[in-house]
């Protein structure tokens, strides 16, 4: 898979888990990136992402069309089995890589999305579920929530650093 000519050039839209996504009802863009979580919401409403970033915390439907941009780290080693049900794999760090591994860049997977995007030529990148500032976390973010819930403190202290990324990557 060659990200470069994928997104080189493209509207590229970055679809997150935040309380704003179930006000979606289409996206406008060439390609769709979803961040984790958001991925469930989109392939119920029939959306089938061309890239999917995920720490693997948030995904529970694996679109075998999708290209998987996957960040593993100390708290998801539980999760790798996941990496089974997907067909096209791009391993990520967020250190010095080595190996098959990818340094693109960004904190969260939202922000790693729009880096992502950006990195490889990316025309436009429009926000779909990026409620970064929000006081309530999506419900699709993860797959235990049954409700939007609460910001905790050491989320909201995550959220601004994506959002710094972003809006540096954006400037």
């Amino acid at each position: 898979m060659d990200l470069l000519e994928e997104i080189r050039g493209r509207k590229v839209a970055v679809v997150g888990a935040g309380p704003s996504l179930e006000e979606v009802r289409e996206i406008d863009a060439d390609i769709v990136v979803s961040a984790d979580g958001a991925t469930n919401f989109l392939v119920k409403r029939g959306i089938i992402p061309e890239f999917v970033v995920t720490d693997l915390d948030g995904i529970e439907v694996f679109p075998k069309e999708s290209v998987y941009v996957v960040l593993a780290h100390g708290d998801n080693v539980h999760l790798l089995g996941k990496v089974y049900n997907m067909e096209n794999v791009i391993g990520t760090c967020q250190v010095m890589p080595f190996g098959r591994l990818n340094l693109f860049g960004g904190f969260t997977d939202g922000d790693r999305a729009v880096v992502l995007a950006k990195r490889f030529g990316a025309r436009e990148i429009v926000l779909y579920g990026m409620d970064l500032e929000s006081n309530f976390i999506g419900k699709f973010s993860k797959p235990f929530l049954r409700d939007n819930v609460p910001v905790s403190w050491m989320k909201r202290e995550k959220l601004k650093i994506a959002k710094a990324i972003i809006d540096m990557v954006l400037k």
